[in-house]
């Protein structure tokens, strides 16, 4: 058995380099879907609408699939074809986290329609303050997301990017704290006072994964750049 050349060694791992890039490309697009369904899902499960929430739920855990398939893509050609690229567990962390936020979708999800069969529907006041918590959850990870497109042509401008990402997480936990003190004030059944803060905790975790994520994606664009 011939062992490749350091040549052709470095060759092999330029192309899992290229083709990683290209898998999380892929991997970001996707969870983005899910996480703006989730968005039309929040509309849905407000409107009391539960069949279209019901469909929105397997939407995303249709898209939540696909990317976890990307994802073990990704994972397997970094393990076999090249354990000893100098970026794979920078690679790794990123891939994962983002897939967190995916199936933090799916959780969200679920979690809406069980309370839209007990008819858990949260007043007029706290529906519009969970719609702008998964808008700026939204606007979060699509900040995100131009950040990791940004990173194969030009990882200065990806560094650049990533401030944005923090400054939409910290509107998130603005409303998240706003709305999570309303409910402990105004909620008087414990049922749903507990239900809710965990609907408004998924929402805030996620947000949190967001921006751990872009703090994944700044140390790959650092090495990038250095």
């Amino acid at each position: 058995m011939t062992l490749p050349s350091e040549e052709e060694t470095t060759e092999i791992e330029n192309n899992v380099y290229r083709k990683s890039l290209d898998l999380i490309s892929d991997h970001v697009r996707k969870v983005q879907d899910s996480v703006r369904v989730l968005v039309n899902a929040f509309d849905s499960f407000l409107g009391s609408q539960l069949s279209d929430l019901e469909s929105d739920y397997q939407k995303i855990a249709v898209l939540e699939e696909e990317a976890d398939r990307i994802k073990r893509e990704l994972i397997e050609q970094l393990t076999k074809v090249a354990p000893s690229l100098l970026y794979r567990e920078d690679f790794l962390r990123l891939v994962v986290m983002v897939d967190e936020i995916a199936e933090s979708s799916q959780s969200i999800s679920r979690l809406m329609v069980r309370m839209a069969k007990n008819k858990w529907i949260p007043n007029s006041s706290f529906a519009e303050g969970f719609k702008t918590m998964s808008l700026e959850v939204l606007s979060t990870f699509e900040a995100l997301r131009d950040a990791i497109l940004a990173l194969p042509m030009n990882p200065r401008r990806a560094i650049q990017l990533v401030p944005k990402v923090h400054e939409y997480e910290a509107k998130v936990d603005e409303i998240y704290h706003d709305l999570d003190f309303k409910a402990l004030t105004e909620v008087k059944q414990i049922e749903k006072l507990l239900i809710f803060r965990d609907l408004l905790g998924l929402l805030e975790h996620m947000a949190d994964n967001i921006e751990d994520a872009s703090d994944d994606l700044r140390v790959l664009a650092l090495q990038r750049v250095a």
